[in-house]
């Protein structure tokens, strides 16, 4: 419940019947009630993220990040998207495909299977959108993989895998992180 911000009244001063007064009271009691709504919604959106105030940097003139350091979350998410596209039925089927795992990647990052067996043989297929290189990394214990692709092919990547412990990581790299898209997807060989 929200109570109005009432000043006490001073003695010397304009009266609660003064037109100045009252207008200075609604305003006051206005501005507080949308500095308590404006908090209250930050709070209930989840937003953790505070004004940044400006580095000594930035006042001294520094040069802003580029535009392609500072590609927005729903390109990167395009590209992801138009990666996916290319590996040949990324999701599970109604019927049991040998599907194991399939994902987008960040930058570096990676995905982590603990669920598999040592010594189960997989297909992993690898595909990256944009411009750029990515290094894909399976590795399962001392068994690895590494395949560099190039985005700008519309081509996936396909190789055979067996894991040699009870865990598969799938990984990307590369050094345009800015603009590039990724998508793997795992299964097991019949």
């Amino acid at each position: 419940m929200i109570k109005a911000f009432r000043a006490p009244a001073r003695s010397g001063s304009h009266s609660s019947g003064d037109p100045l007064h009252r207008l200075t009271r609604r305003t006051t009691t206005a501005l507080a009630t949308v500095a308590l709504l404006t908090t209250a919604a930050t709070a209930c959106s989840g937003s953790v993220e505070t004004p940044r105030a400006a580095s000594s940097k930035e006042e001294a003139g520094a040069a802003a990040p580029s535009p392609a350091r500072t590609v927005s979350r729903p390109d990167h998410e395009r590209l992801d998207d138009e990666a996916r596209s290319l590996l040949t039925g990324t999701g599970r089927s109604g019927t049991d495909d040998g599907f194991v795992a399939s994902g987008t990647l960040a930058i570096p990052g990676q995905n982590l299977d603990e669920t598999i067996k040592a010594g189960t043989s997989l297909h992993v297929e690898v595909a990256c959108a944009g411009k750029g290189t990515v290094t894909f990394t399976a590795e399962s214990g001392t068994a690895e993989a590494v395949r560099r692709v190039d985005c700008a092919q519309s081509v996936t990547t396909r190789f055979r895998f067996t894991t040699a412990a009870p865990r598969l990581a799938v990984r990307a790299d590369s050094a345009t992180p800015e603009t590039v898209g990724t998508a793997y997807v795992v299964r097991r060989v019949d």
